[in-house]
């Protein structure tokens, strides 16, 4: 059984990438390899695929709870950090997360529902930069935002919406200070 040293492995490399390199077509292989390797990764539109073919073969209801069930799964960073604020301020057990709301629209979850009455809602920077604008609907996010706490508020609920500026270092003192007058506590 014969060794091989590290240093044979090194140099065994070294003319194994100078070798392809010096192709005459090396460099538009590997443009035409980043291209499909982009088109295949454009995971925005393989999600939407994706998204379309499930629909089609189980219905929109299903594709919605699942990613209900994901969410509840796996918060995000700032909704942990208002999930430590609610416990801080006492309401550990007090609050539900993505709870579907009845009566205010088809699909409809809320991040938080504290006392079956008041509404937390966290906007990350998806629901702030108009980068995350759908480029085919005229009706902005920020629009759609706030059509949906209006309607939240006409239902009954009372609504506090946290921007995700807001649970910076700087800020958490303030926001746990507004979570609390909107608690009432």
């Amino acid at each position: 059984m014969t060794t091989i040293t590290a240093d044979q492995r090194r140099e065994w490399g070294r003319k194994g990438g100078l070798a392809r390199a010096a192709q005459p077509d090396f460099r538009e292989h590997q443009r035409r390899a980043g291209q499909r390797s982009a088109e295949v990764n454009d995971m925005a539109a393989l999600g939407h695929r994706g998204a379309m073919v499930f629909i089609d073969r189980y219905g929109f209801p299903k594709l919605w709870r699942l990613a209900r069930e994901w969410r509840i799964a796996h918060p995000s960073a700032h909704e942990r950090q208002v999930m430590a604020l609610l416990d801080g301020l006492g309401f550990a057990g007090r609050y539900a997360r993505e709870v579907e709301i009845a009566g205010v629209g088809p699909f409809v979850s809320v991040d938080f529902l504290v006392d079956e009455v008041h509404v937390i809602e966290v906007w990350g920077k998806v629901h702030t930069d108009p980068l995350f604008d759908h480029p085919n609907r005229e009706q902005t996010r920020a629009n759609c935002d706030r059509e949906r706490v209006r309607r939240l508020e006409k239902a009954g609920y009372r609504v506090l919406t946290i921007d995700y500026r807001d649970l910076g270092r700087r800020d958490l003192a303030a926001t746990r200070q507004r979570l609390a007058e909107f608690l009432e506590v």
